[in-house]
């Protein structure tokens, strides 16, 4: 197991969210994408071996498209980063108490996409900007949902298995769990988390978004602790 520095951890937040927006268009892609292999060839040895490079074009004479290459490198820095652990992680653009919680190593899900999106998101929130905040929001959220059809895709059975497994055979814990994950599901179908939502609640703070983002992974996190899923 090799650490990850402080610095090499910094240039990871810095290089995700231009991955991110880059993923909308393939203008400039191929620039992008040749900037950060380099980058990352020599940041992390031997990561870049494992993207596959196609590099295709749309249609003759077009601009080449990289944008799969630039999603199998944030796949590959965040697999990176579930089995390297980060030397040392700054919270200190994070007001909510509850920031320690990134610091934990949470126990590994089987479900991989699981694994990468709580990473992801720890990134993003750990941002000074809102619209990063936003982004670690909308992809904790992303892990919830998957959370919920662990299980199978009938995701009411899903759930009341996964309650009755965390739960421990203890009603008053059903209960209150039952509880937590309908309040989150109504906050998320009424609060503006996911981008491309319209006609939901506008979050108008950061201490508003740290409070939604720590309560699910505070869940998240109680249910990967007590079930191995």
């Amino acid at each position: 197991m090799v650490k990850i520095t402080k610095e090499i951890y910094e240039q990871i937040k810095m290089d995700l969210p231009r991955i991110e927006e880059s993923l909308s268009s393939k203008n400039g892609s191929q620039k992008l994408w040749r900037k950060l292999r380099s980058k990352y060839s020599i940041l992390l040895p031997g990561l870049t071996d494992h993207v596959k490079e196609s590099g295709k074009s749309a249609y003759h004479g077009s601009e080449f498209d990289y944008r799969p290459e630039l999603e199998q490198l944030i796949e590959a820095i965040l697999a990176y980063m579930i089995v390297n652990p980060v030397e040392q992680q700054s919270n200190e653009e994070i007001n909510n108490e509850g920031s320690e919680l990134l610091n934990q190593s949470l126990p590994r899900s089987i479900d991989e996409i699981i694994n990468e999106k709580i990473e992801e998101s720890k990134i993003y929130i750990r941002s000074k900007e809102s619209k990063q905040k936003q982004i670690a929001l909308e992809k904790i959220w992303d892990t919830f949902e998957r959370l919920k059809t662990i299980y199978g895709k009938d995701k009411k059975k899903s759930i009341n298995k996964l309650i009755d497994i965390v739960s421990k055979k203890s009603p008053v814990t059903k209960e209150l769990l039952s509880k937590e994950f309908d309040e989150l599901t109504k906050i998320g179908n009424a609060y503006h988390i996911r981008h491309f939502e319209i006609g939901k609640e506008p979050i108008h703070s950061d201490e508003f978004r740290e409070y939604l983002y720590f309560r699910v992974l505070s869940l998240i996190s109680y249910c990967l602790n007590e079930v191995n899923i």
